[in-house]
């Protein structure tokens, strides 16, 4: 009967497990996958408003496509931290408009290599490292305006240019185009170029400065539209109402460059396109695989007089039917939604229904077998609970005697182990002595012997298998180091700091047995330089007063103990780079384990050898000296590295990477030194001086000079800037000292080095 009722069991729950998989895979139908784009505008204005409206209606050709756009308003760091947030995100491809020519080349570059495919739409980085490019030729938009100009000034007059950014590629292209069409006519002057931001009220800024110096004006050309208005409206208020105007853009939209032609404001201006759906259709070609052209360029013509009427109401008309198109795609969207969602709850309730019909079967089945197991286990959970509360009940018993006898003994152990240190630190050091002969040596060797049977016979007391406390698993316990010969044991090396001058490393003991202190200066004292503290408090006190190398302390202390030493040693930005070693007569697994918890580097048990303590000292030295050595190497060169044996997540690896990023993002600015450093990074100049110095072996001085020397050699050997700019532009204020410290780090010149 029982087995039957088990198999009847089993068979319902594949059944409903089938029924389940069968619902979800209805209600969740597979999807196409989507290419994911991502947009990153340069800046916010009608010109990308239309641009951006026209690749969502381009997008409409393809239902796989999902548009995402930023705008940068102009700010290159913000534009890069788009672009950055699309290569996280994984875009399948990626549409920018640079800001500058030069501030976004590495952050293109980056997507590049992580093979986004990267379309660069108007404007051009100074790299290669794109897939494929659509604008207009900015060169000819220049030389064509140009050339109107001068036909209508008939060859003669004086023209004033207002550009776009600077460092733009359609600024610059524009304004050598422009020059290059005036060129050949000697009695056109262009009397002043100022620079613009695209903005109107840049256009105004710049006329106000114009007409401050000049005031004999014919013409002015603005490389787009809104930065011509801006110009006139200066004009006019300085009385100046005869000036023609042209522009670049011509917007058919209200208040565009269009309708200002039409009604007047500019003589002339010139398409420049927007083409948002010719750059969807582009960026659908490289998602699917299809052939396309790498240079795309981009014709347009002059709008005059002659041809602006007609120009907006073909505007009017091509709006009037991407509204409608829109219109359509809505709702179309919106009729297969809900096709879709009835499909799904057509589905959902047939199998609902046979879910249900399946089940009341099973029910009527089951319920009287049910009914009789019941019963029975009725009265099994009863006598079960029964004996598990006296089970309970005597755990409970046995547990309390457990933890009481624990903790005698870890008090024992304590009381024991110490004495046993302070007896075995002065007869290792006599036994180590090689002057004693004779019956002298006798004595030593037998107290020496002795010694390790009295620690046998403290480990044996303390051994908890020998009464019966816990399992019959073997306790894991460190064993003690042999005694012996000082001579015999490697010597720590002394640290050396930049200028090749050897010091004593910086110990801290922390202890509140002074007799423990006295002892462990003496075995310590030779080697480093010891400063001692009576408890946990006046330990930390110390500890962020002088930032030492190395910390040792004991656990068992008053006031504080030395795992909370070491809790707020390790969670304090200043100290949490120090090593801690933790001495201790608890010798039990678990609390060494409760030990490394708290952020503990290494763990004696006492009674402990001076060669023990000695080598586990220099040990974590030397792996600090190691770690010195990769941060040094990583906050001064391109990226910071990753430190051995350290988690990503590691507070020094943090704070040398934060210090790191902290340099490279002001390395051009002259004036940024380390009071800066301090306020940005939230550390008093002290305070950063010793945690930098003790991390990277520098001063932050010398960690901002070398950096700036590094970035200095990476742009000689990838650039062919000249010295001078390069110099500036690592934050040296004269090229004569950049060379100097260059020389100073590699041994030569800026010059020689690049040959």
């Amino acid at each position: 009967m029982r087995k039957q009722v088990s198999l009847w069991k089993t068979f319902r729950l594949s059944l409903c497990i089938g029924l389940l998989a069968g619902l979800t895979a209805a209600c969740h139908p597979q999807q196409e996958k989507k290419w994911h784009i991502g947009v990153s505008q340069c800046s916010e204005d009608i010109w990308r408003d239309k641009q951006n409206r026209e690749l969502i209606i381009g997008g409409y050709v393809s239902n796989q496509v999902e548009l995402e756009f930023l705008s940068a308003a102009d700010n290159d760091s913000l534009q890069s931290a788009h672009i950055d947030y699309y290569i996280n995100k994984g875009v399948d491809l990626l549409i920018a408009s640079p800001n500058q020519k030069t501030t976004l080349s590495a952050a293109i570059d980056k997507a590049y290599d992580k093979g986004i495919p990267v379309i660069l739409f108007d404007r051009k980085t100074d790299t290669e490292k794109y897939t494929a490019y659509m604008g207009a030729d900015n060169y000819e938009v220049g030389h064509t305006m140009g050339q109107l100009i001068a036909t209508q000034l008939k060859g003669r007059g004086t023209v004033v240019e207002i550009t776009g950014l600077k460092g733009s590629s359609p600024a610059i292209e524009r304004h050598r185009g422009f020059l290059s069409a005036l060129s050949g006519y000697p009695d056109i002057r262009v009397i002043s170029s100022e620079e613009g931001d695209w903005t109107e009220a840049s256009g105004r800024k710049a006329m106000e400065e114009i007409l401050q110096a000049h005031s004999d004006i014919d013409c002015v050309f603005g490389h787009n539209d809104r930065l011509a208005l801006g110009a006139r409206q200066v004009a006019i208020e300085h009385g100046l109402d005869r000036l023609i105007y042209y522009g670049v853009d011509a917007l058919p939209t209200p208040g565009g460059g269009i309708e200002c032609v039409q009604q007047g404001l500019l003589r002339a201006t010139y398409i420049y396109p927007t083409q948002g759906m010719e750059v969807m259709r582009l960026a659908l070609k490289i998602l699917e695989g299809q052939p396309y052209e790498r240079e795309n360029t981009l014709y347009s013509a002059v709008v005059d007089s002659t041809n602006a009427e007609l120009l907006l109401m073909q505007y009017k008309e091509l709006e009037r039917v991407s509204g409608d198109l829109q219109t359509i795609y809505g709702k179309l969207d919106t009729y297969f939604s809900q096709v879709n969602m009835q499909r799904q709850v057509i589905v959902f309730f047939l199998i609902l229904f046979l879910i249900i019909a399946v089940l009341t079967v099973i029910t009527l089945r089951s319920y009287w077998a049910k009914s009789r197991i019941n019963d029975r286990l009725h009265q099994a959970n009863t006598e079960l609970a029964r004996r598990h509360q006296e089970l309970q009940q005597l755990y409970r018993q046995l547990e309390d005697m457990a933890d009481a006898r624990l903790v005698f003994f870890t008090n024992i152990g304590h009381h024991l182990r110490t004495p046993l240190t302070l007896i075995a630190g002065p007869v290792e050091k006599l036994f180590a002595d090689s002057s004693l002969c004779g019956e002298q040596r006798q004595w030593v060797e037998m107290m020496h012997r002795n010694l390790g049977r009295l620690k046998q016979l403290v480990d044996e007391i303390l051994d908890f298998r020998k009464i019966g406390l816990e399992q019959p698993e073997a306790l894991a316990e460190e064993p003690a180091a042999p005694a012996e010969h000082p001579a015999t044991e490697q010597q720590p090396a002394a640290a050396t700091d930049n200028e090749g001058k050897s010091e004593k490393p910086e110990l801290l003991v922390v202890d509140d047995n002074a007799d423990v202190r006295t002892l462990l200066k003496g075995l310590l004292e030779d080697r480093y330089h010891v400063t001692l503290a009576a408890d946990g408090a006046a330990g930390l006190k110390e500890a962020r007063r002088m930032v030492p190398d190395l910390i040792v302390s004991d656990v068992m202390m008053p006031v504080m103990d030395g795992l909370q030493l070491c809790r707020e040693v390790k969670s304090d930005p200043v100290t949490c780079h120090i090593p801690v070693l933790l001495l201790t007569a608890r010798s039990l697994e678990e609390q060494r384990v409760e030990g490394y918890v708290h952020g503990a580097d290494a763990y004696i048990t006492k009674p402990f050898t001076a060669a023990l303590l000695l080598a586990r000292i220099e040990n974590l030295l030397a792996l600090r000296r190691t770690l010195r050595r990769a941060f040094a190497a990583g906050i001064v060169g391109g990226q910071p590295v990753q430190a051995p044996a350290l988690p990503p997540d590691d507070k020094d690896m943090t704070f040398v990477g934060r210090l790191h990023d902290i340099i490279r993002q002001h390395l051009a600015d002259a004036d940024f030194g380390v009071e800066r450093i301090g306020e940005e990074i939230g550390m008093s100049r002290v305070q950063l001086y010793r945690k930098t110095k003790t991390l990277t072996g520098m001063s932050p001085v010398e960690v901002l000079r070398k950096s700036r020397v590094d970035q200095g050699r990476r742009l000689l050997e990838t650039t062919d800037k000249t010295i001078s700019e390069i110099a500036y532009e690592t934050g040296f204020s004269a090229p004569s000292y950049f060379a100097k410290c260059f020389k100073d780090e590699y041994g030569k010149t800026p010059g020689e080095w690049r040959g």
